[in-house]
């Protein structure tokens, strides 16, 4: 692996792309089956870049070519192009349920890999590396709010700009979001859910008007902050936690609201929790043509986040931080 603060180039892999193929050409003439092929993609040649791809943010570049010498083996059994494919390679990454076969897009994981550097960042993850980032780079400032210098180095520019990419997906904060409910935000920040109004846009046979209210086109923007229903529970949440709910951009109230780092926690998890439970509820309504009442979501909303904070270790909490958890109406 390559130590530099300069800008990572494809010579720089060289050596990563040689390391693949070589494992390619150590099968030799075996003959293997696609499902074998496919085996030894999923958990051997695409996990041989785990450690690179844990820490640079790869040249797109280097990206392609290891999805080329993973396709091409997968059809031809060589890392060299030979027979076309018979499937295109975005439909073969995408999970079974869709359609596809499950392997990883090479991209998206790397982006994933090296967030997990910014989720260490923002939970204060005790190691040699976030302290010196405290050190040298945040220097006391918030997380979220920081924003690299020109003469900061590529490697830490790249992860800032992760940082930014994910910011809604991954910000967890005090509270600790679920993981299925960071990634409805995270697709929720892409617009990429299948509401109404986006399936009526790829041509299918649905009613457009929001399931929940019926009301509106239901688009991401009306489903989740100003369809009717939305707002009871969203609502319902805040009069539960004694927090006060805005008029708008709620996203931006909970993610860059000034405050204590623990605020910002708890409002992230609470929205994206409520988030989550309306697009359940909205999907059990297409199918059941009915929803819970607002009032138990919020209940249940609730006493998870109540639990969540139980089980955090208070002995690293100010006295700030513990007086505001305090004035909580659910702890």
């Amino acid at each position: 692996m390559p130590i530099q603060t300069t800008r990572l180039k494809k010579k720089d892999c060289e050596c990563l792309v040689d390391k693949i193929s070589n494992r390619i050409h150590s099968y030799g003439a075996r003959k293997f089956s696609y499902a074998g092929r496919l085996t030894l993609v999923k958990h051997v040649l695409n996990t041989l870049h785990s450690y690179w791809a844990s820490v640079f943010v790869l040249p797109k570049g280097v990206i392609l070519r290891i999805e080329a010498i993973c396709r091409n083996f997968l059809w031809d059994g060589s890392a060299d192009y030979r027979r076309s494919p018979l499937v295109a390679w975005d439909t073969i990454c995408r999970p079974k349920q869709e359609g596809g076969l499950g392997l990883k897009n090479q991209e998206l994981w790397n982006i994933d890999m090296v967030g997990r550097l910014v989720d260490w960042v923002a939970t204060n993850k005790e190691s040699l590396w976030v302290n010196w980032v405290n050190a040298n780079y945040l220097k006391g400032r918030e997380w979220q709010e920081y924003t690299p210098t020109s003469n900061s180095s590529w490697v830490w520019r790249r992860i800032c700009r992760v940082k930014q990419r994910l910011a809604v997906g991954i910000c967890k904060g005090y509270g600790g979001c679920n993981p299925r409910h960071r990634f409805l935000g995270w697709l929720i920040a892409h617009n990429s859910l299948h509401t109404n109004s986006r399936l009526m846009r790829f041509g299918m046979d649905v009613d457009g008007q929001c399931v929940l209210c019926g009301l509106a086109e239901e688009t991401q923007q009306h489903l989740f902050f100003a369809c009717a229903y939305s707002r009871r529970v969203l609502q319902a949440v805040m009069d539960c936690t004694g927090l006060k709910l805005p008029e708008d951009d709620i996203l931006h109230w909970c993610v860059h609201n000034s405050g204590l780092k623990i605020q910002r926690g708890v409002k992230v998890a609470l929205v994206m929790s409520t988030l989550y439970q309306v697009w359940q509820q909205r999907n059990k309504c297409r199918v059941q043509r009915g929803y819970d009442e607002a009032s138990c979501l919020a209940q249940w909303i609730s006493e998870d986040m109540r639990k969540r904070i139980r089980e955090r270790d208070k002995s690293r909490m100010t006295t700030h931080e513990l007086d505001w958890l305090g004035n909580l109406k659910f702890t």
